[in-house]
């Protein structure tokens, strides 16, 4: 597992989330995705976190070519665009750990306020 998911994971399980499914067989724009669900505040609320690879990715490892991570309602039939999601933080080089809080933050949020 990359380590952006390790960090992800881990914060996710700190603020009362857990991964109920994981599927790798997806469209080419999704190089993963994961089913979590809340074990804390709105027990049982879903949420799934979207790995996208790069539009302009031409090889086969999906896996090298993830740009962004995006939480949604749902799996999209097409690639995200822009804000369709719940958060979205995009993987550039830099200022990850903030990053990976933002996206967990996001996410909280709309587990507390739904």
């Amino acid at each position: 597992m990359k380590y952006y998911k390790e960090m992800l994971l881990k914060k996710l399980a700190d603020t009362g989330w857990e991964i109920v499914e994981k599927s790798d067989n997806t469209d080419w724009w999704l190089e993963e995705y994961w089913k979590i669900r809340s074990i804390h505040q709105n027990w049982g609320k879903v949420i799934y976190v979207l790995f996208l690879v790069d539009p302009q990715y031409e090889g086969t490892k999906k896996n090298q070519a993830v740009w962004a991570i995006v939480g949604s309602k749902e799996i999209p039939s097409n690639r995200p665009m822009g804000d369709e999601g719940i958060a979205e933080i995009d993987l550039s080089k830099g200022k990850l750990d903030l990053k990976l809080n933002e996206f967990v933050q996001g996410i909280d949020e709309y587990r507390n306020n739904c």
